[in-house]
């Protein structure tokens, strides 16, 4: 049987327009899972850098006069720093302590990934 001549061109329609939803579709799926991706990255540099924070900080807490660790310093793509301070709460007849903050940053864009504050013991 053949098709009235109204109906002649409307399957060639029906197939662009399912063609156009499919790409859509598939352009919405791509920008899902490209953003998961980052999201990933992200959580895994944030994990990596309170790894080091932590690490550092441990290492500038130990008790004396200096550090025995640099104030700077670099491990892959991260940066980190130590600034230490006296405490300013410290009473007068008590312990002397000072105030030490590690901060992480991503060496290439300069973003900061983690930030760790403790006190130590002056001597």
């Amino acid at each position: 049987m053949r098709p009235h001549p109204h109906e002649q061109g409307f399957l060639m329609v029906e197939a662009l327009v399912a063609l156009a939803i499919a790409a859509l579709m598939a352009a919405l799926v791509f920008d899902s899972v490209w953003q998961m991706g980052r999201t990933a990255i992200a959580a895994s540099d944030q994990r990596q850098a309170l790894l080091l924070a932590r690490s550092v900080l441990a290492a500038a807490s130990v008790p004396g006069p200096a550090s025995p660790i640099p104030a700077t310093g670099t491990e892959g793509r991260m940066a980190w720093s130590i600034t230490s301070e006296p405490f300013a709460s410290a009473a007068q007849d008590g312990l002397a302590l000072a105030s030490v903050r590690v901060a992480v940053r991503d060496a290439a864009t300069g973003r900061v990934l983690a930030r760790l504050a403790t006190l130590k013991t002056q001597q």
